[in-house]
């Protein structure tokens, strides 16, 4: 049993070792020809794995789904995926549990460990626990090379810790960019085919001029138009999926609509969003931004888009006390306070 756990773990840190080398020689042509070489995982050799009886390892496939995955050059990690509903997630490195979080009612969750990764090669597993206490470790794992090097992207790759299928590469250096060449073509085919769309992202109340600045997001309209109650509306274009525009006057004390309007070259209306807000809530926020959640919006996401720092969604918590009871639930059409990039 002990050789079939070792062969296995030399298996997985093979795959590793593999993978590094491939995007070595992918790479050697680069201007500054650096040479990428990553030694084999010593944590997937020595580490002990968690003992699991084999029916909760056999159903722990269809009980996890590993969506997004970041590791920044400086070890910040983020891991967000669908498992159990309701359930306590861990993350594990060895038999250390490096982040814990909770599945909301449809199993999303969102993981951010407190410490950053140290360089070196990391093996992360999943363990959930559900509300009547059933344990299922699942079936994924998470291969991680950190260099430590400020400008080296970390090699992260999911891995079928049952053997039945290879090691699939999320992130590694010029991942990103060569997928975005391959399917430019495919994307712009899909945008003709996308429904008419459009979204409050983002509300700034400029109080040097006395205007509100709206931002968001829209496709396959011609033109914006955006106001508040009582206002003109102002009327902007889209450019790349995105919009901004600003609306000169005052907000009144008490509740009122802002709202947005996607219209087609005929100036027929093809989609329209709008949210209420309080004007004494934005006023008092001093001319700093607020976001709006959107549907499947996470705070490590908004800290991350925003901010630059999954991690950073601890100064959203802090200066949205008042609306945010736990981190791991937020919902549509909430409005939270953005710090600046900089500060808290």
């Amino acid at each position: 049993m002990k050789f079939s756990k070792v062969i296995y773990f030399l298996i997985i840190g093979t795959i590793l070792a593999t993978i590094a080398l491939l995007f070595a020689f992918d790479q050697q042509d680069t201007e500054d020809k650096k040479e990428v070489i990553v030694p084999l995982v010593k944590e997937v050799v020595d580490a002990k794995p968690i003992e699991v009886k084999p029916a909760t390892r056999k159903q722990a496939s269809e009980t996890i789904k590993l969506e997004v995955i970041r590791v920044r050059p400086d070890g910040s990690l983020v891991i967000a995926g669908k498992g159990l509903p309701n359930s306590k997630v861990e993350i594990i490195s060895g038999a250390q549990i490096i982040a814990e979080t909770n599945s909301d009612k449809i199993g999303d969750f969102v993981a951010v460990p407190e410490k950053q990764l140290k360089g070196g090669e990391y093996l992360l597993s999943f363990r959930q626990t559900t509300q009547d206490g059933k344990v299922v470790i699942a079936n994924k794992s998470v291969a991680i090379n950190v260099t430590g090097a400020i400008k080296d992207i970390p090699i992260v790759a999911i891995v079928d810790s049952e053997g039945k299928f290879g090691a699939k590469v999320v992130q590694a250096p010029g991942l990103n960019a060569n997928k975005e060449i391959s399917t430019e073509r495919e994307t712009i085919i899909k945008e003709d085919k996308r429904d008419p769309y459009i979204a409050i992202l983002a509300i700034t109340h400029d109080t040097k001029v006395g205007q509100i600045v709206l931002s968001g997001r829209a496709h396959n309209g011609a033109q914006i138009n955006a106001g508040f109650s009582g206002k003109e509306t102002s009327s902007t274009k889209i450019v790349n999926d995105e919009w901004s525009v600003s609306i000169p006057g005052k907000l009144i004390a008490g509740k009122q609509k802002i709202f947005a309007v996607l219209l087609g070259k005929n100036g027929k209306v093809l989609s329209e969003n709008s949210i209420t807000i309080s004007g004494k809530t934005i006023q008092n926020a001093n001319g700093k931004t607020f976001v709006v959640v959107q549907k499947g919006d996470a705070l490590w996401n908004i800290a991350y888009q925003r901010l630059g720092l999954g991690n950073r969604y601890i100064d959203i918590v802090n200066l949205n006390k008042n609306k945010i009871i736990n981190p791991d639930l937020i919902f549509p059409k909430q409005l939270f306070i953005i710090p600046n990039k900089g500060t808290n």
